[in-house]
């Protein structure tokens, strides 16, 4: 509790039901004693701490305690009349209700009601009940009491009697007007957002309870303690945790840890979402009581979500904390709770942006109601009033402007750790975030660099298919070499490698030597490429895999728009260092830059402790039916895409004679259109299914094409070019998932390989056709013919793959024992 004030984490811990220290309350000197006495009376706290402490308490805090419980005890013989004359008025008008908290919290809560205190009574009505028991107690006498709550989601206003009565400044005060609370539900869930729709079944289970000369309707045990539980949790969210009552709680848990029927009986009453939310709050008491706690709430906590898990790692003293420096770190652990996108951001929104504010002295009016109706705040005038409420809303304007850059940051922290991703995940990231952003301004450069070179778009074009060939040569080497020395070592040599062929790439001419490095330096990607996937696989666990793989992929979009944006004006940039830096000169620069931060890659993966992969299946390739319909779908698409995309800069550099920052503006906004695209992927898939929108988003890539062939203007042709990127990117992670799907788990890898392999030789084919063509045909036509090529790809992948319902491939026993 980093940031509870010494004194009242010595209080706390004297309260510990295991390992207390009371002995220490002695060191404390009387303004502590002051400050906690001011700060915990309201929160009904001192008179636990008098009958747990009491012979390590100052005789003048002993004393001033023992008057509050003295007055405490003649309220509560005023509580036990005022319900009986509420419960036969109730009855008489033919209503039906039960007691909930106060003195229905004996025994298994507190001692004696007497040694708790009590604001008001409780009750709980059926709904066609409620409307004839706030008639009967209003006709005893009682009015509706002027009510702030911004939330009073299950019970009326409250209702009291006021028969002339003074406030003296002693919240113990026997003569402290009672309030009567009618409530109509146990569990305001539309409210919360959370929980069950109702708690009905706990009406029916109800039993009769006797106390000192009282009989009254109550909760069943176990039901008491799922809606105590459940009222404390609703607390805790809305960020008004009482300490006594997490007090409570942890006492009911400490004494009936061994209680195995009572558990077992709980365990069959309450369901598995009522258990859960339960369990929160009592891991909550046993964190900061130390309670025991029974096998059957373990199992609960156990079963918690890494998210759940997460907040209270990172933010579990935040509720106590919240008293003494305020924080909003509450919402992160309501969002843990929710499954609705539009649950989360309205309760997000809420709670970082509320759109009322409450008054100032609410949370005094909330626990004491009657206090604020009869004038404590004494009488001020409307002008005076309107200026002190102006400067309360402006200090709440502020409160809420100030705490939203720290409660985001944390919250930030929150969602990484429930990720449950560890160091090594990072460095991994780290080591691709340079090679992702060094490969960027590289592929953006080299081509435009081997045009002020001389070469046109024909070499261009073979360039790129020697390098598709030296993919396609390296994929099977590549896996060896994981294999053998391990994944580590594998990506060392990528990464060290890769960059001294590049650069050679940008400092040698001769048309052979480059084929011969651009037919290496693919070979040399191809490493990454296959090391990737099983260095994610081995640094995540089974839940945070799919996080690790998307943050991966996504991230090395959002990294091509930096990359375009340095890649597009570092030339300019080197080229202000003299007149002996040409731009042709400027672009070899920065080429070898880029290579010096691929090689930066290498640093983080020195660090990380990978195992070899595992051993490979004997059959490399797998036989399954559906690759023989699905990789010739593949190879036409590729086909089409890969004839255009590598030739881009290109496109815009010869055909519309742009410069090269705009180019790179160009790049990092369709960069931007893809994480875009990508993010909106799920939801086309889940309208139209996987095939249907797979087939959807390649007739619109296709038409893309065909307007840029026939777009005759710079700025139509970006627009155009925005859309394709973005569609051509949304059907990968739905042929990547249909690929997966469709395949058994031992089969994945090797479908994967064929993939990769089926893909490579059709980019290289697409490339050097497509780059000879553009020199003889010009762009427009050629771009035609790709955009054909295109819708005749989706036609086929609706034809060989257009069963929407296609059965999932089931693991063998073997693999799922494995």
């Amino acid at each position: 509790m980093p940031h509870i004030p010494h004194h009242v984490r010595v209080m706390l811990s004297s309260l510990k039901f295991c390992d207390a220290r009371p002995e220490d309350l002695r060191t404390l000197s009387d303004a502590e004693w002051k400050d906690i006495l001011s700060r915990w009376r309201l929160d009904r706290f001192t008179i636990p701490l008098r009958r747990v402490c009491g012979d390590f308490l100052p005789d003048w805090v002993r004393s001033q305690i023992d008057r509050e419980i003295v007055g405490n005890s003649g309220r509560f013989e005023r509580i036990k009349a005022d319900y009986s004359k509420v419960a036969s008025a109730i009855r008489r008008a033919g209503a039906e209700h039960l007691v909930l908290k106060g003195f229905a919290q004996w025994p298994g809560f507190v001692d004696h009601p007497r040694f708790r205190r009590q604001s008001d009574i409780d009750l709980y009505c059926p709904p066609d009940s409620i409307g004839r028991a706030r008639d009967a107690i209003a006709a005893l006498g009682y009015e509706n009491v002027e009510w702030v709550d911004p939330s009073p989601g299950d019970h009326l206003p409250p209702m009291s009697r006021n028969p002339g009565w003074k406030w003296r400044g002693d919240f113990f005060d026997p003569e402290l007007p009672i309030c009567v609370e009618l409530h109509f539900r146990l569990w305001d869930q539309q409210g919360l957002h959370v929980g069950p729709k109702n708690l009905d079944e706990f009406w029916f289970r109800r039993v009769e309870r006797k106390l000192d000369d009282i009989t009254f309707p109550s909760l069943s045990l176990v039901d008491g303690l799922g809606y105590f539980s459940l009222n404390v949790l609703r607390d805790l969210l809305r960020g008004m945790l009482r300490t006594h009552n997490l007090y409570e709680l942890a006492r009911f848990l400490h004494k009936n840890a061994d209680n195995a029927p009572f558990w077992q009986n709980w365990s069959e009453l309450h369901e598995e979402p009522v258990r859960s939310l339960q369990a929160i709050v009592f891991r909550l008491a046993a964190h900061v009581f130390a309670c025991q706690v029974p096998g059957e709430v373990e199992q609960e906590i156990n079963r918690m979500p890494a998210a759940v898990n997460a907040w209270f790692e990172r933010y579990g003293d935040s509720p106590l904390d919240g008293q003494f420096y305020p924080n909003k770190d509450l919402v992160w652990l309501h969002l843990s709770l929710l499954e609705s996108s539009h649950d989360k951001r309205d309760v997000l929104l809420k709670r970082l942006f509320p759109r009322r504010i409450t008054p100032a002295n609410a949370p005094y009016i909330e626990k004491n109601p009657v206090v604020a109706q009869t004038g404590q705040t004494g009488q001020i005038s409307p002008l005076r009033r309107r200026v002190k409420h102006l400067g309360y809303v402006a200090s709440r304007m502020t409160y809420h402007a100030r705490i939203l850059p720290p409660t985001l940051w944390r919250g930030a922290r929150w969602w990484l750790a429930a990720k449950e991703v560890g160091s090594g995940f990072w460095s991994f990231f780290a080591a691709s975030f340079f090679y992702v952003f060094g490969m960027y301004i590289f592929f953006l450069l080299y081509n435009l660099y081997l045009l002020d070179r001389g070469f046109k778009e024909d070499f261009l074009g073979l360039v790129t298919s020697a390098s598709a060939i030296g993919s396609i040569a390296g994929s099977i080497p590549a896996g060896l070499l994981a294999h053998r020395f391990g994944l580590r070592k594998a990506l060392l040599l990528c990464l060290t490698a890769a960059p001294v062929i590049f650069a050679l790439r940008a400092l040698l001419s001769g048309t052979a030597v480059l084929l011969a490095l651009a037919f290496l330096g693919g070979a040399a990607l191809t490493i990454y490429a296959v090391c990737i996937a099983p260095a994610i696989a081995q640094l995540t666990s089974r839940e945070s895999r799919p996080f690790g793989f998307s943050l991966i992929f996504s991230s090395g979009i959002a990294i091509g728009i930096l990359g375009g944006q340095v890649g597009g004006h570092l030339p300019g940039w080197l080229a202000h260092f003299g007149p002996a830096v040409t731009a042709v000169r400027a672009k070899q620069l920065a080429l070898l830059i880029a290579c010096g931060i691929v090689a930066l890659g290498a640093w983080p993966i020195a660090r990380l402790r990978l195992a070899s992969a595992p051993a490979p299946e004997k059959t490399l390739y797998p036989r399954n039916p559906f690759l023989l319909r699905y990789l010739p779908a593949v190879a036409l698409w590729t086909l089409a895409v890969g004839a255009f995309s590598p030739f881009f800069n290109v496109y815009f550099a010869q055909h519309f004679r742009m410069p090269m920052k705009q180019i790179g503006t160009i790049f990092s906004v369709s960069q931007l259109s893809q994480v875009l695209a990508i993010l909106a992927a799920p939801m086309v898939f889940r309208k139209f299914g996987l095939v249907t929108g797979i087939v959807y988003t390649q007739v619109a890539a296709a038409l893309a094409l065909g307007c840029l062939a026939a777009v005759s203007g710079p700025s139509a042709a970006t627009a155009i070019f925005m859309g394709y990127t973005a569609f051509q990117w949304m059907n990968e992670p739905g042929m990547y998932s249909l690929l997966m799907n469709q395949v058994k788990p031992s089969e994945q890898t090797g479908a994967s390989a064929l993939n990769f392999l089926v893909i490579n030789v059709a980019q290289a084919i697409a490339a050097a056709a497509a780059g000879a063509s553009f020199v003889r045909f010009g762009y427009p036509a050629v771009l035609g013919v790709i955009a054909g090529v295109g819708l005749a790809a989706a036609c086929l992948f609706r034809l060989l793959l257009g069963r929407d319902s296609l059965p999932v491939a089931q693991p063998s026993p073997a693999e799922i024992g494995s």
